[in-house]
């Protein structure tokens, strides 16, 4: 290589002083003649999903050369080929092209002269004159453009260009950049830049980042990926800043650890509180996969109490021996005030506690048993002792499939064992049982369902009531029968030939009252009332209250299918149920007594392309003043490749008490301005507490290889409190990285269905 490299002369004086006050110095027609046949279709690193990227090699010996040529020249005592007036030389995948190159085939070295043209896997070069060798695969290229494609879209220009290796290049004095051809939005200056597809590296030297011609960072080193494969290094740190935090900086540390182990260190300052350490840790087995999330902030001067805050977050799932699968999700804080402090989400701020449950279930053949431990932690301070969840050290639950019988018979069976834990109110073991019986008639027209279960439940109590019985048992039958008949006809909706339904449907339930007032609660609570939930066998969820019954359902449902692709264009659906006996059974409240339910509805329809609408309600004509208990109503558009989103929505229930109450409405929207700007934004409001709940609003500026986010919100995450408002912003460089919050994370989370480009 020494002896390649000292045939090359050097760039004079006054080609270095034209580098230094621009690009170096090309041929106007060169750029056209560098992308010709390459597209441009994304901008840096392309996605490789999680798979790793094969490293280009060289071609193997022997491969044959192919030459075209004006006119050619052999020295048979030297072994030279002097090849001129145009020369077009390939190797497997490699290429030279020059106007005169000459040919040592005793070395292989190539000297070229005139405009060179040298292509490999996925990079592109063209310069002045070229010395290469091709049998060790190495040489130079001066006053050179270059361009890669295929793991990764990215080009610039340089006083010197070094082929190292086939997957190894290094260039001196150049510019670099992710910008489309034709688009200098923002670009990397530096005296040395090695760009390692092997291992997918990029290691600059004196770099100067220029947005749109102006110098606006300088980084003595600067390492970066140019594919998507992980590496260990510092990432992108985020800058923040609000109310109840003050200015936030995070400057998390990537750990490649092995191919299917990694871990985040993130240290997080906060000048209102202090300092913040999180990690996490991730890992993927042949049988599982799992993360490790964990913070803690040693002393937080804005908390009263003394001593460290921290979080902790476990989740697993696997699948051992082929039949055998575990599942872990454990959560824990320090304090009862941890997430409100530090959580940025509505659903984990509004968090009164916290899930801690692990899993094992083995598969058979038809059969399944599972036996978990379920604990939870309780991080609101309103609740009693006596108002915290049970425990399930440990549920035991047996599932049988479905086994057909002769005459068409299929019988069922599921049975579970919970130990319920508590240590303030009555706790103990409940064992319940629940075999079943049907006969399903199906039909292209309909079918007719008719089934019966047998509801088996006992306990084995401690701490009870006094007078309350230590073992209370039941045996309760149920009886359904579900019909339904399906109608169709040819017919038209907005102009579109479609199949239009007619769907009626009754079912009938019927369960015989049994005392259970001296049955625990240890985990029934009462459905929602709800289209769906008509048809369920019980009004309530768990095993402690099996609802008596003597009632009818009928229902009535409409849909508009698309006869080309069969898709569910129109669906309406209403019914109601009609009862024959009062419900006794309770967990709270007195008997029921009304002859008739509510009617429940659902409305889903495909209104136009993009657009879609669902509805759901609760109407009940016996009420006097306010006869709608539940309604929802949500409205949608999104447009081609989620560009356009708009999502509105209206939710309201009266509730049994004032508490349950709740009426909101939540608008979103992601709205292209212009073809580089564009708006994102949320507004959710409350009406039982007249204000808003959450809101903000931010602009994108940019292109395929630039964009800057700027988004300002303001939160509450109680009625009570006085909210926090905070700004973030984002600059996003393809084939770089991200600087400042996490803009783009938090966008897909807030707003449903946006997806960064």
């Amino acid at each position: 290589m020494a002896d390649v490299a000292s045939a090359i002369p050097k760039a004079d004086d006054a080609d270095r002083r034209r580098a230094a006050g621009g690009e170096p110095r090309h041929a106007p027609g060169r750029e056209a003649r560098l992308h010709q046949g390459l597209d441009w279709t994304f901008c840096g690193p392309a996605s490789a999903g999680g798979r790793s990227v094969q490293a280009p090699s060289p071609p193997a010996p022997g491969t044959p050369i192919d030459i075209e040529t004006g006119t050619l020249t052999y020295q048979q005592d030297t072994g030279i080929l002097t090849l001129a007036d145009g020369v077009d030389l390939r190797r497997g995948g490699e290429r030279v092209s020059a106007d005169a190159i000459t040919y040592d085939r005793t070395s292989g070295a190539i000297a070229t002269t005139g405009e060179t043209l040298v292509e490999r896997s996925g990079v592109r070069l063209i310069g002045d004159r070229a010395l290469l060798n091709l049998e060790t695969n190495r040489g130079q290229i001066e006053h050179v453009s270059y361009r890669f494609s295929g793991s990764a879209n990215l080009r610039g220009t340089a006083e010197l260009a070094e082929l190292v290796e086939p997957s190894l290049t290094r260039y001196s004095d150049l510019v670099y950049s992710t910008c489309p051809p034709g688009d200098n939005a923002w670009s990397l200056r530096a005296s040395k830049l090695r760009l390692d597809r092997k291992k997918g590296i990029g290691v600059a030297r004196n770099a100067r980042l220029r947005v749109k011609g102006v110098p606006v960072l300088y980084m003595p080193y600067l390492r970066f990926p140019i594919d998507d494969r992980r590496k260990s290094g510092l990432l992108i740190p985020t800058v923040g800043s609000s109310d109840e935090n003050g200015f936030e900086l995070v400057v998390p540390y990537y750990w490649n650890i092995a191919p299917n182990m990694d871990a985040t260190l993130s240290p997080r300052y906060l000048s209102e509180r202090g300092l913040m350490l999180g990690t996490e840790f991730r890992y993927l087995t042949r049988h599982d996969q799992g993360r490790i999330e964990a913070e803690i902030i040693p002393n937080d001067s804005q908390y009263e109490e003394n001593g460290a805050r921290w979080a902790l977050s476990l989740e697993e799932e696997g699948r051992w021996l082929g039949r055998l699968s575990t599942a872990l999700d454990f959560s824990a804080v320090s304090d009862d005030d941890y997430l409100e402090d530090f959580g940025n989400g509505l659903d984990i701020t509004s968090t009164r506690r916290l899930l801690q449950r692990g899993s094992a279930t083995y598969h058979g053949r038809g059969w399944s048993l599972m036996t978990a431990l379920e604990g939870y932690q309780t991080v609101d301070p309103t609740i009693t002792p006596a108002q915290r969840p049970y425990g399930r050290f440990p549920q035991v639950l047996f599932n049988l499939s479905p086994v057909e019988l002769a005459g068409g018979w299929v019988a069922d069976l599921n049975a579970e064992y919970d130990y319920f834990d508590h240590n303030h109110i009555v706790h103990g073991q409940r064992l319940a049982m629940q075999p079943a019986l049907s006969l399903p008639l199906r039909r292209s027209y309909g079918h007719l369902i008719p089934r019966v279960t047998l509801n088996l439940t006992g306990y084995d109590l401690t701490d009870t009531a006094p007078g309350q019985a230590g073992s209370p048992h039941h045996s309760i039958p149920t009886v359904e029968v579900d019909g339904r008949l399906v109608f169709e006809r040819s017919t038209e909706l907005l102009g579109q030939t479609a199949m239009q339904t007619l769907e009626p449907r009754l079912f009938y339930l019927y369960t015989p009252y049994e005392d259970q007032s001296e049955t625990p609660v240890f985990d029934s609570a009462e459905l929602d009332f709800d289209f769906a939930n008509l048809f369920r066998s019980n009004r309530f969820t768990g095993r402690d209250r099996i609802g008596d019954a003597n009632q009818i359902t009928t229902a009535l449902t409409s849909r508009y299918l698309d006869v080309r692709t069969g898709e569910e264009m129109l669906r309406l659906s209403v019914g109601r149920i009609l009862y024959f006996a009062d419900r006794r059974v309770q967990i709270t409240g007195p008997t029921e007594v009304t002859d008739e339910s509510p009617v429940a509805g659902e409305l889903s329809a495909r209104l136009f392309d993009g657009w879609r609408a669902r509805a759901s309600f609760e109407w009940d004509p016996a009420e006097g003043a306010d006869q709608w208990g539940r309604r929802t109503l949500q409205l949608g558009y999104a447009g081609p490749k989620a560009k356009q989103l708009l999502n509105m929505a209206y939710r309201f229930d009266r509730g049994a008490t004032i508490e349950n109450r709740y009426e909101t409405t939540d608008l979103s929207f992601r709205m292209p301005v212009s073809k580089q700007v564009e708006v994102v934004g949320r507004w959710l409001y409350s009406f039982e507490s007249d204000e808003t709940t959450d809101a903000f609003a931010g602009i994108e500026y940019g292109q395929c290889c630039w964009k800057l986010r700027v988004l300002g919100r303001h939160f509450k995450n109680r009625p009570d409190s006085n909210g926090s408002t905070s700004v973030m912003l984002q600059l996003e460089l393809a084939g770089l990285g991200a600087f400042g919050s996490s803009i783009d994370s938090f966008l897909q989370r807030e707003v449903y269905g946006y997806q960064v480009d």
